[in-house]
């Protein structure tokens, strides 16, 4: 219980939680754009037709932009670029690190509409819905060391 007040003690500000969005959608608009050359520039040179149906362009898109991010956050352990940059990370609310499903949910959730208005007015769909938040980083794991010192405080190496 005692980490779940450190989790909410330390939860990123709306502002950091602006910050990471925006990094985060240019990293991965960046990353599409160079995917998407190289697959191209791979089909033109087979000579095979690129197909220009909206419906098959549109669904690469939203699974490019869900894959990006799930990677970026899963080979990361929960910090995307935009985190690295304003100092935050991706927690469980309970406060221990998501397993690969829970960045999975957290990533397919994006795709719902508005969830990148939806932590203005509370907890944004895609942390509720993976039970994650964002917190920063530093302040939320001094906290937790100091949590281990206090309960390790009298116990010898030898217990």
């Amino acid at each position: 219980m005692y980490q779940d007040y450190k989790v909410g003690e330390h939860k990123a500000n709306k502002g950091l939680r602006i910050a990471n969005y925006l990094i985060d959608l240019a990293t991965v608009v960046i990353i599409l754009i160079i995917i998407i050359t190289v697959i191209y520039l791979v089909l033109e040179l087979f000579a095979i037709n690129f197909s220009e149906d909206n419906i098959i362009l549109d669904l690469l898109m939203y699974l490019g932009f869900v894959g990006v991010y799930f990677l970026m956050e899963v080979i990361t352990k929960g910090r995307s670029v935009g985190k690295y940059i304003t100092g935050t990370k991706v927690v469980m609310i309970d406060g221990s690190e998501p397993l690969v499903k829970n960045y999975l949910i957290r990533n397919l959730c994006r795709l719902i509409p508005f969830d990148q208005l939806s932590f203005l007015f509370g907890g944004g769909f895609h942390d509720t819905i993976s039970k994650t938040t964002a917190v920063n980083k530093k302040a939320f794991e001094a906290n937790l060391s100091q949590q281990d010192s206090i309960k390790n405080l009298g116990k010898t190496e030898i217990e």
